[in-house]
């Protein structure tokens, strides 16, 4: 599999330029180095003359025999069939982009290259070739000249890289700036997933949340009321354990489908928030909370939303709960579903898993009894000015076995990402986990008979990749960092200052983080499957 396969899932790499810019010869390079396809503009068009016209001919000759506006119609239809390809490097003069339907179609997902050099350099390159008809003559280079900087006004809004040719190293140089960019465009901080990918907005007292979803196939079954089943799950004001914030969470769907199905187009889903005070939190402006994002953001981007944190916030997580309800349904349909509970709450942990019981406490605890004692032991800490942390315990059932990519792609450190950039997560183990250091390896191996495997200390992961046994992992919860007791801190000029959090907070964050691990764990899954059918077109 190639770079461009692994890190940019339908991408495409766009060469431009001037003649004597070195577009083919450098541009077979780029795709070689990359080991994707190589596709000339010129060549496309002249194989589609060819099919439709039953002869050879060059683009000079077909432009001569029909015409421009022939010529021109053959060559958006070669452009757009050029596109159609996934990972490919495609080659364009500046006469194609001259054309705004062709830049726009060689635009969309792609990478744009501009190659460029000085005139005076291009023209002696284009002088040790053959200088073409229209550049002949004793204005040749004048007009060469006018020509460059028309290309240069056309492609340089649109371009994503400009590269000066005629460097030492030139191949090795360029591969690397264009590996760096796709990589800084995957690793956007507000999307996640490869093909699969879900992008999220808002902030915590802004006007609304949400998210947008993309790589969802056309025709699925798609409703807000799907989607709010589990919104309901994460919204506040739930239980005496949970914030009184009395948000509704009500689902809009704003694109993507049609008559309950999904179009292909970018799924795009949100929520307002209607019950925010941000009077609460002016005595906060210019004041780190501890435990919170404060003082990071500040440090990172010179200023910080205070109003509960803004971005920062756990209200984001409403977006990833949307989308992940859309990636539970389509997993549940593959006979794949997620269960996570509460394992642990205050030092109160559960000795059983009845699944059934979760949604029926406060907590969402698998163990009934111990549920109410987490409970109390939240409102404990309350009372005295406190809040609460936990472990969330997530079993994924039904997950076939070969979903995940070694190396850096292995399935457990997509899901340990997953988890940890949930604000509140600080530890992630998958099967036995930080255990399994004080095991051996006849304790820690999990043998296997006909049927499968005897034990899970894998927890159904080995080499990064899915055993088709449970997937078993569990995340460490911070307690809300937002409590009255006093608290030591400094201002942002420096002071040293003494606060006391007032506000709606979770007294304990755990109950309502377990519907967003699910929703994560969801996206992984599902975006790892549609890797898997990409490779193999298996599942």
């Amino acid at each position: 599999m190639s770079f461009i396969e692994i890190f940019a899932v339908s991408m495409k790499i766009v060469f431009t330029g001037p003649k004597g810019a070195g577009k083919t010869t450098l541009g077979g390079g780029i795709a070689a180095f990359f080991n994707i396809p190589f596709i000339e503009t010129d060549k496309a068009l002249e194989d589609l003359y060819s099919k439709e016209y039953g002869e050879t001919a060059t683009c000079r000759e077909i432009y001569s025999a029909h015409g421009e506006n022939i010529f021109r119609e053959l060559e958006r239809r070669a452009v757009q069939s050029m596109h159609e390809n996934n990972w490919c490097l495609i080659s364009t003069g500046g006469g194609t982009l001259y054309d705004s339907s062709n830049r726009a179609v060689l635009r969309k997902n792609s990478v744009v290259v501009l190659l460029r050099a000085s005139d005076e350099f291009l023209w002696s390159r284009v002088k040790q070739s053959k200088i073409p008809p229209f550049l002949a003559g004793e204005d040749g280079f004048l007009h060469f000249k006018e020509r460059n900087q028309k290309l240069y006004d056309i492609v340089n809004p649109i371009c994503d890289i400009v590269f000066e040719v005629g460097n030492p190293l030139a191949k090795e140089r360029l591969a690397g700036e264009i590996a760096a960019f796709i990589m800084l465009g995957m690793a956007s901080p507000n999307t996640f997933g490869e093909i699969v990918r879900v992008t999220t907005f808002g902030e915590s007292h802004g006007r609304a949340v949400g998210a947008v979803l993309d790589g969802l196939l056309p025709g699925i079954s798609v409703s807000e009321e799907d989607i709010q089943i589990e919104l309901n799950r994460r919204r506040p004001n739930q239980s005496r354990v949970s914030t009184p914030r009395d948000e509704k969470d009500k689902i809009h769907i704003l694109s993507g489908t049609f008559e309950g199905k999904t179009t292909g187009a970018p799924l795009c889903m949100l929520v307002y928030n209607e019950d925010h005070d941000s009077s609460r939190y002016d005595n906060l402006r210019d004041v780190f909370r501890p435990g919170h994002a404060d003082f990071t953001f500040w440090k990172k981007y010179g200023l910080r939303d205070h109003r509960g944190g803004g971005r920062s916030s756990g209200r984001e997580t409403v977006g990833r709960v949307a989308a992940g309800a859309v990636a539970k349904k389509l997993l549940k349909e593959k006979g794949i579903e997620i269960f996570a509970f509460a394992e642990m709450i205050a030092g109160v942990k559960g000795e059983t898993e009845d699944f059934s019981v979760i949604e029926k406490n406060s907590v969402r605890a698998a163990d009934p009894i111990k549920a109410a004692e987490m409970e109390r032991a939240i409102l404990k800490l309350q009372e005295a000015g406190n809040s609460a942390g936990g472990i969330v315990k997530c079993i994924i059932k039904g997950c076939p076995a070969g979903i995940g990519d070694p190396v850096f792609f292995k399935i457990d450190a997509r899901l340990a990402m997953a988890f940890f950039s949930v604000g509140a997560v600080k530890g992630v183990e998958v099967g036995a986990g930080f255990a399994a250091a004080y095991l051996d390896a006849a304790e820690n191996n999990d043998p296997m008979d006909g049927n499968g495997f005897l034990t899970n200390n894998a927890g159904g992961i080995l080499g990064g990749i899915s055993t088709g046994a449970d997937i078993v992992l569990r995340a460490a919860v911070k307690p809300t960092p937002s409590i009255t007791g006093k608290q030591q801190t400094i201002d942002i000029y420096g002071n040293e200052r003494e606060i006391s959090v007032h506000g709606r907070h979770d007294p304990c964050i755990v109950p309502r983080i377990v519907p967003v691990l699910e929703s994560m764990a969801a996206l992984v899954i599902l975006d790892a499957i549609r890797m898997q059918e990409k490779l193999k077109g298996c599942f």
